[in-house]
Formats: structure tokens, sequence, C-alpha cells
């Protein structure tokens, strides 16, 4: 049986600010991710339709666009952006493998669930 990987691509901009140890005041940033899926192709020979994957996952970071995290996170890091989006996709999508989310191109935080 063959197997594919899949990666759907997108961004949002939100902002957000950090107490603690972080201690940033609140800034902005052009926030991207990959989201991975992994698993046998079809009997038409793909995993998922791109289409479908991308409508799902642009549905789901929609409430983040233009906002300040801190409204829907106790910490907003990028750490728990990626948490949060993983297991929006896990909900919605089949054969979630990753998610990968970066607040800039050279740092990025990738979870691959609990399973």
């Amino acid at each position: 049986m063959t197997k594919v990987y899949l990666t759907q691509t997108g961004s949002f901009t939100a902002s957000h600010s950090h107490d603690g140890s972080l201690n940033e005041s609140l800034h902005e940033h052009t926030f991207t991710y990959e989201v991975t899926f992994h698993g046998p192709l079809n009997e038409e020979g793909f995993l998922l339709d791109f289409r479908e994957v991308q409508k799902v996952l642009l549905q789901i970071v929609k409430p983040l666009e233009k906002q300040n995290l801190s409204t829907f996170f106790k910490n907003p890091t990028t750490e728990n952006v990626c948490i949060w989006l993983y297991k929006k996709a896990d909900k919605s999508l089949p054969h979630l493998y990753s998610v990968k989310v970066a607040e800039a191109p050279d740092r990025w935080i990738i979870y691959k669930g609990e399973k």
C-alpha cells in the first residue's frame, strides 16, 4: 500500500504579548503554518482533496486573523497556537500527521499530537 505525505500551507496576521520571563509588549506577526497529513492513497490515487483541506484550514484560522491572541489563549505563545491548530484540524480532517507554526522564517514549532 502506497502512503504519501500531503502538506497545506497558509498564513494569518495576529498580535500577541507575553508577561513573565518572556516580557514582550503587544506586537504583530504574520504566522505561517504547515499542516501535514499522512496516509494511503484512495481508489482515485490521492490522499485528500487539496481544495477541501485549504477550505477547512482557512475556516479554522479565520477567527485569529487580525486579533490579539491574548483573547484566545491564556498564554498566547506560538507553541499554544500550534497545539490549538493541531487539535482543531484533527477534529475536522482525517490523516493528520503534524502542524508547524512559524512566527518568523527562522523559528517555528512543530506539534505531532499525543498519539
